[in-house]
């Protein structure tokens, strides 16, 4: 059961597949491996809340909360290699090297206060990029991941995981969307959002190779990427798991954990009015402190 869990609320955004952004034309950042990378940028004001998707997503998962927050801060929603409309030559397919996009749009934009949020295996990567560039960030926020940092997922589970994922991406039903627990609520809208995004002919270049990345990260470098943190961490999680917080607290003393209950892994897609009053709840205690 527990390894279940670990695979359903950690590695699962799979089925929002890299997208269109629209008519928009994105703004582009170079990575330190030279992967061209995409994202938007709205709004102004201090701190900028730079938003980053989980596994195979697009930014525009996050359009929701760019048009929320754009009306306060400066917001920005970022592809990360392999997914929406960055590029895809790449070589090693890690948490840190996905931290480095996230870089290239922070160096490009020549911002100096930051407030970073990572849904899923965008958890990762914030941690890792603000043990980066710790000078500039204010806070970190993870989103329905890492409910139990100590948890390793065992080689043999691997090759099952790999197979769920590649099954979930190319056969995907609202029955186990369901059953996984991506959604609870609004189910018939929710999966007709998802098909919304869903683009034909994708690549899939990279996916694989980054959600081994994913697990690497969570069996060898979770925790003490974690007890390297030198800002504020918090969590926005769903309650379909207990988020423990006292384990957190062991490597992040200061970790605060924020529930919302009744939804399942996209928390604010379900309940975005909550999530955006949590996340901004978190962003001016990180302000203050």
């Amino acid at each position: 059961m527990k390894n279940r869990f670990f695979i359903f609320t950690i590695l699962l955004p799979a089925i929002f597949l890299v997208i269109s952004c629209g008519n928009e034309t994105p703004k582009i950042a170079t990575s330190d491996d030279g992967v061209s990378i995409a994202f938007s940028s709205k709004g102004k004001g201090k701190p900028a809340i730079i938003f980053v998707h989980g596994w195979t997503n697009p930014r525009t998962i996050w359009d929701d909360q760019m048009e929320q927050f754009s009306a306060k801060y400066r917001a920005v929603a970022i592809d990360l290699a392999g997914s929406g409309e960055s590029g895809n030559n790449r070589s090693e397919w890690t948490m840190n090297a996905f931290s480095n996009d996230v870089i290239a749009v922070i160096d490009k934009l020549k911002l100096d206060e930051v407030v970073l949020v990572g849904f899923s295996m965008g958890a990762a990567v914030v941690v890792e990029t603000a043990n980066q560039i710790p000078e500039k960030v204010k806070g970190v926020v993870i989103v329905d991941n890492m409910q139990n940092p100590e948890r390793k997922l065992p080689p043999q589970m691997i090759p099952v995981v790999d197979s769920m994922m590649m099954d979930l991406l190319n056969n995907m039903s609202n029955e186990k969307l369901v059953a996984m627990g991506f959604y609870k609520t609004n189910q018939e809208a929710n999966f007709e959002r998802v098909l919304s995004l869903y683009p034909e002919n994708v690549s899939q270049v990279g996916w694989q190779e980054s959600l081994h990345g994913n697990i690497k990260w969570m069996n060898e470098n979770c925790i003490e990427s974690l007890q390297q943190l030198q800002v504020p961490l918090h969590a926005i999680n769903s309650d379909m798991e207990p988020t423990e917080v006292e384990i957190f607290k062991k490597y992040v003393p200061g970790f605060k954990a924020k529930i919302i209950a009744g939804v399942g892994h996209l928390v604010f897609w379900e309940k975005p009015g909550e999530f955006q009053r949590l996340l901004d709840e978190s962003i001016q205690e990180f302000i203050t402190q």
